[in-house]
């Protein structure tokens, strides 16, 4: 359905709340096709970088339910956790990842493409996504999800004049594995 570029319009119509309501189903324990399905609405919805800086902002706040499902029990520094959002911080023991690994790659492949701009990179980067994905890195036997995290970890590490664009949609080979 959201392949469809007038259903992700109207999921990204601000006043509608569309997207809003699936963010609770990213971490839906009873079901992963509910998980995965939200997954993959807000996955194309993310496809829409001008929409980036509202999916990020307080109104939509989409990061911790993107980080929640790789979030680990691990224990972070302090300094770590103070980075975090606050929905991250303090997860406990109990605390499990997201089992389906193409759940687990899908939201990484959403993450980067909230990296397609320089924005979204910056603020992935303030928010503590590395140390999320640095312990899920440790922690991640899917080949596939090693390479998508690794590819966006790289992201994230590099400095903006390391990467040299502002927009990576508007260079050709810019795709996620």
């Amino acid at each position: 359905m959201a392949d469809l570029s007038e259903v992700r319009r109207a999921f990204l119509v601000r006043s509608s709340g569309i997207i809003q309501r699936l963010l609770p189903f990213t971490d839906y324990v009873q079901s992963a096709t509910r998980r995965g399905g939200a997954i993959a609405c807000i996955n194309k919805c993310c496809f829409h970088a001008d929409a980036h800086s509202w999916l990020l902002s307080n109104e939509v706040n989409i990061l911790p339910y993107l980080l929640l499902p790789l979030a680990g029990p691990e224990e972070l520094k302090d300094e770590e956790y103070d980075e975090l959002p606050p929905d991250l911080q303090y997860l406990g023991s109990e605390k499990q990842r997201e089992p389906d690994p193409d759940i687990r790659k899908m939201v990484l492949k959403t993450l980067s493409q909230l990296c397609a701009t320089k924005g979204g990179r910056q603020f992935l980067r303030d928010n503590g996504t590395y140390y999320i994905l640095r312990e899920l890195h440790k922690w991640e036997k899917d080949p596939t999800c090693i390479i998508v995290c690794e590819n966006l970890v790289d992201i994230l590490i590099k400095k903006e004049e390391e990467i040299g664009y502002i927009d990576l949609n508007k260079v050709f080979f810019w795709r996620m594995t």
